[in-house]
C-alpha cells in the first residue's frame, strides 16, 4: 500500500541522515551497529517481538539505504 506521508518522511530522513554523515563519517555505521547491538539484546520472552523485529528490520533497511 502506498502512503505519501510516510515515503516524503522516508525521503527526508534518508536525506538528512546522509548529510549527518557526511559531517560524522562513520556515523550510520555506528548507528547500524548499534541497532544490530539493541536487536541482539531483546528478551526473548518480549511482547510483540514480531512487531519489534519488523521495526528493526526497516530501522536496518533505512539505514543501509543511507549509507
Amino acid at each position: 500500500m502506498e502512503n505519501a506521508k510516510a515515503d516524503a518522511a522516508l525521503y527526508l530522513l534518508t536525506g538528512l541522515l546522509q548529510r549527518l554523515n557526511a559531517e560524522r563519517p562513520g556515523m550510520l555505521k555506528e548507528m547500524i551497529a548499534g541497532v544490530e547491538s539493541d536487536r541482539a539484546a531483546l528478551p526473548d520472552n518480549i511482547e510483540n517481538r514480531e512487531h519489534v523485529e519488523k521495526i528493526f528490520d526497516e530501522a536496518l533497511e533505512l539505514l543501509a539505504r543511507a549509507n
